[in-house]
């Protein structure tokens, strides 16, 4: 099954499809935990140039995570990766592309959460005048 040209993925079987996938999982969770190239609060609130320099050293980190996943996998006879480089980049862009836009959708409670934030810091619309 081709997901995007230069990037493979044959494997057969059940068991080895959900290996393939935990393990590209766990590699992607593992190096986004030690390299953090996330804005720190809302991605609504970041500046656009600090959005944008965390957007080429993320797609940079995700190109290298795919060659990982590609190492990795091919080590396992698993066969989840990418034919080069310039494939990689391009997982790596769609991939921080959809991680970000996600990330700018509201969260579920984020409007209670703000108002209980700004009763308890006395903002808020019933703030005392």
């Amino acid at each position: 099954m081709v997901l995007l040209p230069g990037v493979k993925f044959h494997v057969s079987g059940a068991v080895s499809v959900l290996v393939a996938f935990v393990l590209a999982d766990l590699i992607y969770t593992v190096v986004n935990q030690l390299i953090s190239a996330w804005p720190s609060d809302n991605v609504r609130d970041t500046p656009s140039v600090v959005l944008l320099l965390l957007a080429v050293v993320g797609v940079f980190e995700d190109s290298l995570v795919w060659l990982l996943i590609s190492w990795a996998t091919g080590q396992l006879g698993l066969q989840l990766g990418v034919s080069g480089y310039g494939t990689a980049l391009l997982a790596g862009l769609i991939s921080r592309t959809v991680v970000l836009a996600l990330m700018a959708l509201p969260r579920r409670g984020a409007r209670r959460d703000r108002a209980a934030r700004d009763t308890r810091e006395g903002g808020g619309r019933h703030a005392r005048m």
